[in-house]
């Protein structure tokens, strides 16, 4: 029986041992994860700290832009309506330009399918002898 103690006192020594040695290994591991979850955060913050200044600076350039043109369209004229009323004419300016340079595209295109249909009028003509269709 005296065995068996001695047996179950050493078994239990290993054991706290094996415990103690588990305890310290779960420490060490608990240890690098809050670590390796302290860098990752402050990486995280720093980027996002980063976005949130890039945001910042192109919201006061927005800002500016808006600043700027609603000054550019208080000092016209004819306040915004006047404003308003001269890119519109000069819209339809650009637009009536276009529509131009369009349909002299558009002349030159059919001019060009006349002189080919005539040509084409012409060689089928000659293909039956006669000069004239």
């Amino acid at each position: 029986m005296k065995d068996f103690v001695d047996s179950a006192k050493e078994m239990a020594g290993k054991a706290a041992e094996q415990l103690t040695h588990l305890k310290d290994a779960a420490s060490e591991k608990a240890a690098e994860l809050s670590n390796r979850a302290s860098e990752t955060f402050s990486e995280l913050s720093a980027k996002a700290e980063a976005a949130a200044a890039a945001a910042k600076a192109e919201a006061a350039e927005k800002m500016a832009e808006a600043q700027a043109a609603k000054e550019k369209i208080a000092a016209h004229e004819g306040g915004a309506l006047g404003f308003l009323t001269d890119k519109a004419r000069d819209i339809v300016g650009e637009v009536k330009e276009e529509a131009a340079e369009a349909a002299e595209e558009a002349k030159d295109f059919w001019s060009k399918a006349k002189d080919y249909a005539g040509d084409k009028a012409d060689d089928v003509s000659s293909l039956f002898g006669k000069k004239d269709v």
